[in-house]
């Protein structure tokens, strides 16, 4: 590279940051003139690759494909190593789930639903079983145990997840300080679990969420109590492993630099923290999406079946949790039919193992699928509900604004698109008050974004956008109120690593045009990975935690009052003045306060004869019916206790009554 062609890239790629930066800071201030920031980023992008463009390297990085192997066509009989043993597994595995599936549609909600699972989890194992092999499974295990101690990788990543987990399980109990309606419902969905009333594992439930994830829940409560703490548990947990798969598919197909620095961020990414301390499937996505890829894409090039098998699980599995998961096959197909496309011989070399992903995932997902293929409707619950289209919304946005369907559509794009650079999430279930992302990373995002579009064509890339993208139209676009952080939760890990891509190329193409040793953009590469996530966590902790943006007043009001009913304890009735603003019935109180009687009470008159006398009781209204509580107080004696939230706003009063009259 000549001096000439240095420095002109040095100058094109300094622009390019200076232009980044004033077109976030731009978004971020000048708000009346949003096109004028998204302009300055699109210019950006386009100065960033032209810069790339002139300081990479000539030779071009070795795609993941082939990895110089070759190998004769294997069928899918020879993955079976020809063995009618296995091939009985396989049709054994198949037909159980298959029983499984028609008998869970059919049990009648009385039954007990155990069997069922057990069954299930045989059949997943006999399909499992057909492919791999046991025999030598225990010895490969040992040996990635040893080589893992002695590569200190592993141990990064180790403390990548204890990081992870503890920035999500400290003070879980607390954080947020609100138990919110639908992580509640979920709870009870769960207790119902544990009590026997709920026993299938494969059909829906709540809002018309598959049950499996509420059996997970139940274990968690069964082990750890049935508390806010453990009804929370299950997303700090798989939050450490989805740091971890995203370590390391971020290694293999962008490098470890890009690891460490995605995986540094996510640890304290403020967004991913939030939905790793809620009792609610949404912060699985990211978990279901990275095994997918990374399982089923190394299977496929590594020739490894039981990757194949693992990756078709995961996929298959992700039906039952939240329905952003249900993308994932839709990606994978997408990114196997440019494959098949881009690579002569694709279908005929990877057919048989493509088999085995479908099969694999087959077996996972077949009895909710059974039930879906009956049950439509709970398939298509939250489309039907929430979607622009089924719902009515579009019709009434053009008839209310007298824009046309495309504008009305083109602006839902663009707010959902700008969710990390410039709109923050409007919803009671984060509101954060800022974008996705803070300032420095959602400039590294445009800057990842415009180097992943100028090597769209390679397939780790497409990926990488391809996902990104799909979660914007399907759970943004589409659906009503964009951008809604909750519908959006599968977009982290093509986010995170956008975003490391752009810090890494911008310093490597800095150090290219100054001549430095690689060593000094590896090392601002993470303390500035480090200095981001740090800011994000004490953005979580430190500012958001404290200003009690989580949930919404009636949902404090829920807490609070739960809490209090759970300390006064199951011999006393509650009398709530709440409606028509509030009712009992808030899932937050219940599961806080399962012992305790509550009752709706229309309106307190004269007539106070509905009060248990054999019970304490205790009065609980609103703050806008004080004066209704003036009757009970001139009736009883008692204890009157307010209960304010930060501000000091009244949430509601108590009155505790000493005595009820015989």
């Amino acid at each position: 590279m000549s001096p000439r062609t240095r420095r002109a890239g040095l100058l094109v790629l300094l622009l390019a940051l200076a232009v980044a930066v004033f077109g976030q800071y731009y978004l971020g201030h000048k708000h009346e003139f949003m096109w004028d920031g998204v302009l300055a980023l699109v210019t950006a992008m386009l100065l960033f690759g032209w810069a790339a463009s002139r300081l990479e390297p000539s030779a071009r990085v070795r795609t993941e494909a082939g990895k110089g192997f070759s190998y004769y066509v294997q069928q899918f009989w020879g993955l079976l190593d020809r063995d009618p043993a296995r091939l009985g597994a396989l049709v054994s595995g198949l037909g159980l789930g298959a029983v499984v599936a028609l008998t869970a549609s059919h049990r009648t909600p009385d039954a007990r639903g155990w069997d069922l699972l057990v069954a299930w989890l045989v059949s997943v194992g006999l399909v499992a079983g057909a492919f791999v092999h046991w025999r030598a499974l225990p010895g490969r295990i040992w040996s990635a145990l040893r080589a893992g101690v002695r590569n200190p990788e592993w141990a990064l990543m180790l403390a990548l997840a204890l990081a992870t987990f503890l920035l999500r399980a400290v003070n879980l109990e607390n954080i947020p300080y609100v138990l919110s309606g639908d992580e509640a419902s979920m709870g009870l969905e769960a207790r119902a679990v544990l009590q026997g009333t709920s026993t299938n594992p494969f059909v829906t439930g709540w809002l018309s969420h598959p049950t499996l994830y509420f059996f997970i829940q139940a274990a968690f409560l069964r082990v750890f109590g049935q508390s806010t703490f453990a009804l929370r548990l299950s997303s700090a947990v798989i939050s450490a492993a989805t740091v971890v798969l995203l370590y390391n598919f971020a290694r293999r197909y962008h490098g470890r630099l890009v690891a460490v620095v995605a995986g540094i961020f996510f640890a304290g990414y403020h967004f991913a923290i939030h939905y790793g301390r809620l009792g609610v499937n949404n912060i699985w996505d990211p978990f279901f999406g990275l095994a997918t890829f990374y399982f089923v894409l190394r299977g496929l090039e590594e020739r490894r079946t039981r990757d194949l098998v693992i990756g078709g699980l995961l996929m298959g599995s992700a039906v039952y949790f939240y329905t952003g998961a249900r993308l994932i096959p839709e990606l994978l197909l997408a990114y196997l039919v440019y494959w098949a496309v881009t690579e002569r011989g694709f279908v005929r070399e990877h057919a048989a193992r493509l088999m085995v992903v479908f099969v694999s995932a087959l077996a996972a997902a077949l009895p909710l699928l059974v039930f879906f293929a009956g049950h439509m409707n709970d398939m298509m619950a939250r489309w039907n509900m929430m979607g622009i289209f089924p719902s009515g919304w579009v019709d009434y946005q053009v008839m209310e604004t007298g824009k046309s369907v495309a504008s009305v559509v083109w602006g839902q794009f663009v707010k959902a698109a700008l969710a990390y650079n410039y709109y923050p999430d409007p919803t009671f279930w984060y509101h954060p008050g800022i974008p996705l992302f803070h300032f420095l990373p959602a400039v590294f995002f445009v800057l990842g974004m415009a180097y992943a579009l100028r090597h769209l064509l390679e397939r780790r890339y497409l990926l990488l956008v391809l996902w990104w993208l799909a979660v914007i139209v399907f759970g943004g676009m589409l659906l009503e109120n964009p951008p809604s952080s909750f519908r959006l939760v599968l977009s982290i890990p093509p986010a995170v690593l956008l975003m490391a891509l752009g810090v890494t190329k911008a310093l490597e193409l800095l150090r290219v045009a100054l001549g430095q040793p690689r060593v000094a953009a590896s090392v601002a590469a993470v303390v500035l990975a480090v200095a981001m996530s740090y800011q994000s966590a004490h953005f979580y902790l430190a500012d958001y935690t404290p200003s009690h943006q989580f949930a919404g007043m009636n949902t404090e009001v829920a807490d609070r009052m739960g809490r209090y009913l759970a300390v006064l304890g199951p011999e006393y009735t509650c009398y709530f003045r709440g409606a028509p603003r509030m009712y009992s019935g808030f899932a937050t109180i219940p599961f806080l306060a399962p012992d305790v009687p509550v009752v709706d009470t229309p309106s307190l008159t004269s007539d106070l004869s509905f009060i248990d006398a054999e019970r304490e009781a205790v009065f609980i209204v609103l703050p806008e019916y004080t004066s209704e509580l003036g009757l009970v107080t001139g009736r009883f004696s008692g204890r009157l206790r307010e209960f304010r939230d930060k501000n000091g706003f009244i949430l509601f009063l108590a009155y505790e009554i000493d005595r009820t009259p015989a």
